[in-house]
């Protein structure tokens, strides 16, 4: 072999070296890109899991209602910071008021725990004239009473325990009675009379006719 065949024999063999280095580098290369992008895909993954937590952490706890509310009194006011109802301990038991825009209590529903005890609920106008009053107390067995604008004007019906009674007045005095009923004649000596009675009275309370 001749110096010349040497010499390009020895130059192929250097290329392909310089050529295997080259392709060397460009493996190491890629793979250190692969193993980049594999460890930021890692890092926003656990990243991910690490700030759903701290979000459902952060969200606000559903209110804990109480089941059971303990106090003496009550009061509801409306948008302009007016009371208008009112439940409370009274002196004589517990009481519900509801008032009007001026503060007038219309409705009142109470419990009578003094004697005579029982239920009483009063309805009234806001002049305070015209009302109902529903009551069953005891021994009184229940009454309903309806008064117009004068006290004195007024339907009364009551049920207890010696009868039945259906009082009606105006407001000349005259009046009328239909049931039970304890009747002062014109003698003077007193009467009981039964659920079929009739008895009407003139203003000073005496008796104009009566049946039976």
């Amino acid at each position: 072999m001749s110096e010349q065949e040497r010499e390009q024999i020895l130059s192929r063999i250097e290329k392909l070296e310089r050529q295997n280095r080259s392709l060397k580098s460009g493996a190491i290369l890629v793979l250190m890109a692969v193993a980049c992008v594999v460890l930021m895909g890692q890092t926003t993954t656990q990243r991910k899991k690490t700030t759903k937590p701290a979000a459902a952490a952060s969200a606000p706890a559903a209110p804990v209602l109480p089941k059971d509310i303990e106090a003496e009194s009550f009061t509801l006011k409306d948008p302009n910071g007016k009371v208008r109802a009112e439940l409370s301990m009274s002196g004589t038991g517990p009481a519900l008021k509801l008032r009007d825009a001026s503060g007038s209590a219309l409705v009142t529903i109470s419990l009578n725990d003094a004697a005579p005890g029982g239920p009483f609920v009063l309805l009234s106008d806001p002049q305070h004239k015209a009302g109902v009053t529903l009551s069953v107390l005891e021994n009184a067995g229940s009454q309903l009473l309806l008064t117009g604008e004068r006290p004195d004007v007024q339907a009364h019906i009551g049920v207890a325990q010696d009868g039945t009674s259906l009082q009606l007045a105006d407001a000349e005095g005259f009046s009328a009675n239909i049931g039970n009923n304890v009747q002062t004649g014109k003698n003077g000596q007193a009467k009981k009379t039964t659920a079929a009675s009739i008895t009407l009275y003139n203003k000073d309370r005496k008796v104009l006719w009566s049946t039976p």
